[in-house]
């Protein structure tokens, strides 16, 4: 059983195609809805059966002044889903998407699925990840995930539809912006990982762990207090509870415990490999393969066998 249709809508275009693998899982029809240039839309149509295009974002707007046009099209389009990315701007538009639509959000999904009654349930962590809810969504319902869904192919070449959408005036104007300082990694969606935790022990140990990732064609990623505490590494590809939950193929766990904090964005992955000097340590139990070593110490080795 399928949905007969799902939107997907994200501030940020480079999560589209993901939703959109998501949404053609679930449901029979999946509509993209794309605020952003042409060629955005064009390459969302890609993915998606049809594009509705809303155009580029005023330069002193912000984006959630365009909700109004998203609930309008919502409204016309009568979708049994909305997936949405988790940023900051997605979550401030699901919320006002919730109340002029009477739907309910569901935020941070690990997985979708229909249940026999064709209602979307949603798995998510809870507790500080110590436990996972599932949650079905009720009418209309408007999930935020970071994506991880499984790659299909893309769709037969969906039409782009302009669609005339004006900001509303929120009383806020953007008078300027600036690129971040640090990079920004979408790491939910890589298929490979090697990721670093306290047992890397010094910055300059990341070296190892880059030559490593090179080799195998990975990203690199880290625990939090890699990214928060330490700031060797950026909090993009940190990857934990209040962090990114990543589905890879292959995960390379390196000098990293194990802790539920961090396994809970970590444990759908298809293949883990540990690397821990203390045998104790509660990835072990988590690992299809583990080595029981100072990471420091075979990754020159590892790399070269490689």
């Amino acid at each position: 059983m399928k949905l007969k249709k799902a939107i997907v809508f994200s501030t940020n275009a480079s999560n589209i195609a993901s939703l959109c693998w998501g949404a053609n899982s679930l449901a029979q029809e999946s509509v993209a809805i794309v605020l952003g240039t042409e060629s955005q839309a064009k390459e969302a149509a890609a993915w998606a059966g049809k594009v509705l295009w809303l155009g580029e974002k005023a330069p002193e707007a912000m984006a959630e002044s365009y909700t109004g046009a998203v609930a309008e099209l919502l409204k016309k389009e009568q979708p049994e889903l909305l997936l949405m990315g988790c940023g900051t701007r997605d979550r401030c538009i699901a919320a006002k998407l919730a109340v002029r639509l009477g739907a309910g959000v569901i935020t941070d999904a690990s997985s979708l699925e229909l249940d026999d009654s064709g209602a979307v349930l949603a798995k998510r962590n809870v507790f500080g990840g110590a436990a996972q809810a599932t949650v079905k969504a009720l009418g209309l319902g408007i999930v935020l995930t970071g994506g991880g869904f499984e790659e299909t192919a893309p769709a037969a070449s969906g039409n782009v539809e302009k669609v005339e959408a004006q900001p509303e005036d929120m009383g806020i104007r953007l008078l300027a912006s600036a690129a971040k300082q640090e990079e920004s990694v979408d790491i939910a969606v890589a298929k490979r990982i090697v990721a670093v935790g306290r047992g890397l022990g010094a910055q300059e140990n990341l070296a190892a762990a880059e030559s490593l990732a090179a080799k195998l064609g990975a990203e690199m990623g880290c625990t939090r207090p890699i990214a928060e505490e330490q700031h060797w590494m950026s909090r993009s590809r940190y990857i934990g509870v209040s962090g990114a939950t990543v589905k890879p193929e292959l995960y390379v766990a390196l000098g990293i415990s194990g802790q539920v904090q961090h396994m809970v964005g970590a444990s759908s992955s298809k293949i883990i490999v540990a690397i821990n000097k203390d045998a104790k340590a509660p990835i072990f139990q988590d690992c299809d393969l583990g080595l029981v070593a100072d990471m420091n110490k075979v990754l020159p080795k590892l790399t070269e066998l490689l």
